[in-house]
């Protein structure tokens, strides 16, 4: 299957486009380099650098007739979506829409939308299901919930077969320790670069957290049943920030010092979702213990200092 990855230079779209290609997909990345890297583009995928909010974009998906398209290229600091929202709309929204446009138009047989469950808000039900209420709290989460409904749309009015993945907290190599999340990625490069990590609260808050190897799976599963709608990909369990802290010192072999510092307002003290829906319908799993997701992370966050 001929299958464009949009954002394939960058951490989870990558992982995908590695898959893709194991699976024997023949696989085109673009990505315009913002936030990606180069050397993540995997061999055997060709490379075309392109913004996903451009016309040439736009014609380049016209020309070249995908199979199926997945959009992991997006605008993902909820920080400067609070600042900058205009700017995170005018990616995660029209640039969304203009890749849905132009893949209905040029008869792409199935499409895979990256999403979060950051459109949820504060979480009110643990496991949280595909039933739990919507309600976005900062713009990065309204502006993803806005593809959602541009994606429901296509689908009911003009038939496109869509899957939209909400992620929960993904980690593993390649991922930024620059950015405002990912806080195992965060804290392995301070630990090794001999900087003190902060923790915001008391450490007790919890997290589902998801190796970005099973989400690359999960992608290939929803390629392959093509499966239609919104579909929570998570662990299904939760660890505490200072869980995560014990893993890392026990994976690096360190007791390196951590500070804690004042809560997030707003962070949420549990967040955890339910896979149940989606594995039903393909069968995936994910199989990678936190534990041991941590480890290998380490491994090669040690290797690139």
């Amino acid at each position: 299957m001929k299958v464009l990855v949009t954002g394939g230079a960058g951490f989870i779209g990558s992982h995908i486009a590695e898959t893709y290609l194991a699976a024997g997909h023949d696989v085109t990345i673009v990505d315009d380099l913002s936030m990606g890297s180069r050397e993540n583009v995997p061999d055997g995928a060709q490379f075309v650098e392109l913004d996903i909010t451009t016309d040439a974009f736009t014609q380049f998906v016209m020309d070249e007739r995908f199979d199926a398209i997945n959009h992991h290229a997006a605008h993902m600091e909820l920080r400067v979506s609070v600042e900058k929202p205009v700017h995170d709309a005018s990616i995660n929204i029209l640039g969304s829409l203009r890749l849905l446009e132009a893949a209905r138009r040029s008869g792409v047989q199935h499409v895979i939308l990256a999403s979060t469950t950051a459109v949820l808000g504060e979480f009110t039900q643990l496991p949280a299901t595909e039933s739990h209420p919507v309600r976005p709290i900062a713009p990065y989460g309204v502006s993803k919930r806005s593809m959602e409904l541009y994606a429901d749309y296509e689908h009911t009015v003009h038939g496109m077969s869509i899957s939209i993945l909400r992620y929960t907290n993904v980690y593993g190599p390649r991922q930024n320790p620059n950015g405002e999340s990912g806080v195992i990625a965060i804290f392995l490069e301070k630990f090794l670069k001999g900087a003190i990590p902060t923790i915001h609260g008391d450490g007790s808050q919890e997290r589902d957290y998801l190796h970005v190897a099973d989400v690359a799976c999960a992608n290939l599963a929803a390629l392959d049943a093509r499966v239609q709608g919104i579909y929570h990909v998570c662990s299904n369990s939760a660890a505490s920030v200072n869980d995560v802290v014990r893993m890392l010192r026990t994976a690096l072999g360190t007791d390196a010092e951590v500070i804690h510092g004042p809560a997030k307002p707003g962070d949420p003290a549990k967040t955890r979702g339910s896979h149940a829906a989606f594995s039903a319908l393909t069968g995936w799993q994910p199989v990678t213990p936190l534990e041991e997701g941590i480890r290998t992370t380490a491994e090669w966050f040690r290797t690139r200092q």
